[in-house]
């Protein structure tokens, strides 16, 4: 595929490979660039490597299960959208899926997967909407956590790790600070 004809570049991570191919061959033929990851594993290397701008992700797969890897991914500030899917999902999972920081909960078989596709990623961010390394246009969810992230880091290097001093600024008790330092995986110690 020619590099500047690639309208989009996804991860599909779906342990049933031929539902994962069918999808790849269906969005390649309209020129997205299609990654393949069968597990989580697999997953966290690609996107150690690669940039995406969307990531395509089964709710069920052998290891560490895709509701899980959705959580660390969003509590980690991990900005690009990820759409969830499965064949066996109930309401509560879909619920879950989009508490969690999904952009979206997709029913398998995908049988028209370009349509979701397509609106995902005119959705996509733009960098207009960027501003000191927060993505205003992202779920809130994920724009909150970024956000208080920075705020805390600076806070505590100007401060000199002072927790009380902190949680006087942000108006929080110390204990809920502790908490949401803990959440945010901020060290409260380092610098």
């Amino acid at each position: 595929m020619n590099e500047t004809n690639i309208i989009g570049k996804i991860l599909i991570i779906d342990d049933e490979s031929i539902n994962a191919e069918t999808m790849k061959d269906t969005l390649e033929d309209v020129n997205y660039q299609v990654s393949l990851a069968a597990n989580a594993q697999e997953a966290k290397a690609a996107i150690q490597t690669q940039s995406f701008d969307l990531v395509m992700m089964d709710v069920w797969m052998p290891g560490q299960d895709g509701m899980s890897l959705l959580e660390e991914w969003i509590q980690s500030g991990f900005a690009t959208p990820i759409v969830m899917m499965s064949g066996h999902a109930e309401h509560k999972d879909v619920v879950k899926a989009i508490k969690l920081g999904a952009v979206d909960f997709l029913k398998k078989p995908l049988h028209d997967i370009l349509p979701s596709v397509r609106r995902l990623l005119s959705e996509k961010v733009t960098t207009e909407g960027v501003h000191s390394g927060i993505d205003f246009n992202a779920p809130l969810k994920v724009a909150r956590n970024l956000f208080e992230k920075e705020y805390f880091d600076h806070h505590l290097q100007e401060n000199n790790h002072n927790i009380a001093a902190v949680a006087a600024l942000a108006g929080l008790e110390r204990t809920t600070l502790y908490r949401k330092l803990k959440d945010l995986g901020i060290d409260k110690n380092k610098a």
